[in-house]
């Protein structure tokens, strides 16, 4: 047994670090972000088969997750544990300077939390916005003012596959099109380096090939399979 335990934060420890975290990367959260983040802080818990790090109770509240004793349990913290700055109508949380160091927290944890604010913190709201309702397990098919069912995050950790793409449609005549071009186009080829033993096109960045009512571009290097594919 360790001579000192390591245990799981308390919401507030939780808050703190995040705040203060998230300062370290030049990011101010403010209040929507902050939920956002501790609620995926819940689904990557649960999706590893740990329990809820919050113990908060996550509903779907207007547009997305949401837990109703949240302001009650930030209140305390403002303006002590947390700097807290207004800004219009939104809450920007400046600093945390009582936040813990997670020195205490038990590696996994730790690691988790780091996680979350490594991938999530910095981006736009819009986009973390559209990360949480649309690509979390708890939220598919969530009924708005009802409990989300965080257990999904555990059974069905992977989101949903979007649908493949249908293969373009071409003209009948685009395989005898692209034979005539190919001829044509044959003599204006030069042999490259003895070492490289092949042939290119003299500008081939230029080249471009119409078919019927799409376009293609014709891209033809020394070592073609030296650049993987996008």
């Amino acid at each position: 047994m360790p001579l000192f335990p390591k245990h799981d934060p308390d919401l507030g420890a939780l808050v703190a670090y995040l705040v203060a975290r998230a300062v370290d990367r030049g990011v101010t959260l403010n209040q929507t972000k902050l939920v956002k983040l501790l609620y995926l802080i819940d689904v990557e818990r649960i999706a590893s088969g740990r329990p809820s790090l919050t113990g908060l109770r996550w509903i779907f509240f207007h547009y997305g997750p949401y837990a109703l004793e949240l302001p009650q349990a930030l209140e305390p913290l403002e303006g002590t544990a947390l700097i807290v700055q207004g800004y219009k109508d939104a809450r920007l949380y400046r600093a945390a300077p009582q936040a813990p160091d997670g020195e205490d927290w038990p590696p996994a944890t730790r690691r988790q939390v780091d996680d979350v604010i490594r991938r999530f913190a910095a981006l736009d709201l819009n986009e973390l916005l559209d990360h949480v309702y649309f690509h979390t397990p708890p939220m598919r098919d969530a009924i708005r003012g009802e409990p989300l069912d965080m257990s999904r995050a555990r059974s069905e950790p992977e989101p949903r596959a979007a649908p493949p793409l249908s293969s373009p449609v071409l003209p009948a005549d685009a395989g005898e099109r692209l034979a005539d071009w190919r001829q044509r186009r044959g003599q204006h080829t030069r042999p490259v380096a003895a070492d490289v033993g092949r042939a290119f096109l003299t500008d081939p960045e230029e080249e471009s090939l119409r078919l019927g009512d799409g376009r293609g571009r014709l891209m033809i290097t020394p070592d073609a399979e030296a650049e993987p594919p996008c």
